[in-house]
């Protein structure tokens, strides 16, 4: 394998890592309670965004519920 194929290999695993965790973070909150906060919102904005009347983008809608709870926009690398 050459030194190249390496590389890119190497670096799309750690893509794949870092999509792994949520886009967000917030201080004294561990991964998993952020996923699942994550999750919460994310739910709540498809059905925002399903909803006829509202037309919200899922997007904007997770964002200002993970905003609400106190989460700030961040991409977080577990290892480091």
């Amino acid at each position: 394998m050459s030194h190249a194929r390496a590389v890119i290999l190497i670096a799309g695993l750690c893509a794949l890592a870092a999509c792994a965790s949520p886009p967000y973070s917030k201080s004294g909150t561990d991964r998993e309670v952020a996923m699942a906060d994550y999750q919460d919102c994310y739910s709540k904005g498809s059905l925002d965004h399903l909803t006829p009347e509202s037309k919200a983008s899922i997007s904007a809608s997770t964002r200002a519920c993970m905003q609400a709870r106190g989460y700030r926009a961040d991409v977080s690398f577990p290892w480091w």
